[in-house]
């Protein structure tokens, strides 16, 4: 496995890697919106998002993208800390299962990235003692299925789901708490629409488009990743992916999208590449055999993304 070498960047460069293996040099590149081509990224939003079926009128394309941008900075959390008597592991634990039950229901993605952001936002604001922490995790899957699915279940499949542990009058009652408790606002800016986005206009081989999706998928559990902006977590999910997969550099437009920081961008991929190492064990793997399927082409159990960390070769990344 080629390991990667950091040239060391100068105040006006970005930071670049060098693979040893395939001789590609990449870079992130972490630019503001006013220094990004107006012209090229326009238009290239426009055809991504027309082919990924979000718009049927490119007009609206900028202003969405521009909206997305702007609405996605009110959905991090000022800190990753838990109120007590909840902790990161407890939380983890009640994600991976409901990461399993939102596999049985076959919903969409973004419905369990919308569950996962209600959750956090719900135990920070609600007080509801552990013993009913299962049933607030489902109750925020309702919810999410409610406004992102075309189908949703009976409230006594649900029921059923936690082994009737709690009854329709408890969900139901849970769930106008809930709702009065984040005043109604369901809305979320997904990380998984930019990502999407952001490898339709990037041209990202299929398998590594399969790799971000995973390793996007590890925020859910990882804790510490509320404090950071969607479209940050995308970026550094996508540049990853692309470090692991040892892919060729994307195009110039593809590298410009990814906003941010270079320290923001290289703190979630230390906390990715972590969370792909221990992935396989523990008791937080639904992930993992998830995405070990063929049908994801079994980018879990990618063998680079045991050493992933050392891969980076990244000041401050050793594990």
């Amino acid at each position: 496995m080629g390991r990667l070498a950091v040239k060391r960047p100068s105040t006006s460069t970005p930071c670049r890697f060098y693979c040893a293996k395939c001789h590609h040099e990449f870079s992130l590149v972490t630019v503001s919106s006013h220094m990004l081509m107006p012209g090229l990224l326009k238009h290239e939003l426009e055809v991504a998002m027309v082919s990924l079926g979000v718009i049927h009128d490119r007009t609206y394309a900028w202003d969405i993208f521009k909206d997305m941008l702007w609405t996605q900075r009110q959905h991090t959390f000022p800190s990753a800390e838990l109120p007590k008597p909840y902790s990161g592991k407890m939380l983890a634990i009640l994600i991976d299962w409901l990461i399993q039950v939102h596999a049985v229901l076959d919903f969409a993605e973004e419905t369990l990235h919308l569950t996962v952001f209600l959750l956090n936002r719900a135990v920070r604001l609600l007080k509801v003692p552990v013993c009913s922490l299962q049933l607030l995790g489902v109750v925020c899957l309702f919810l999410a299925s409610k406004k992102e699915e075309c189908l949703i279940p009976e409230v006594s499949e649900l029921c059923h789901l936690m082994e009737n542990a709690y009854t329709k009058g408890q969900l139901l009652k849970m769930e106008r708490k809930v709702l009065c408790i984040l005043k109604f606002e369901l809305s979320y800016t997904s990380p998984h629409h930019f990502l999407l986005l952001l490898t339709t206009i990037a041209r990202c081989s299929v398998k590594m488009v399969w790799m971000a999706r995973y390793l996007l998928e590890l925020t859910l559990i990882e804790g510490e990743c509320v404090v950071y902006q969607p479209v940050h977590l995308a970026g550094a999910a996508i540049q990853l992916a692309r470090c692991v997969l040892q892919e060729p550099p994307l195009t110039y437009i593809g590298n410009s999208i990814f906003l941010g920081s270079e320290a923001s961008l290289l703190a979630i991929m230390k906390t990715l590449a972590l969370a792909a190492a221990r992935a396989p064990m523990g008791n937080t793997h639904a992930t993992f055999l998830k995405y070990a399927s063929e049908e994801t082409m079994c980018v879990s159990k990618h063998p680079a993304l045991i050493c992933a960390v050392g891969l980076l070769k990244l000041p401050g990344m050793q594990s």
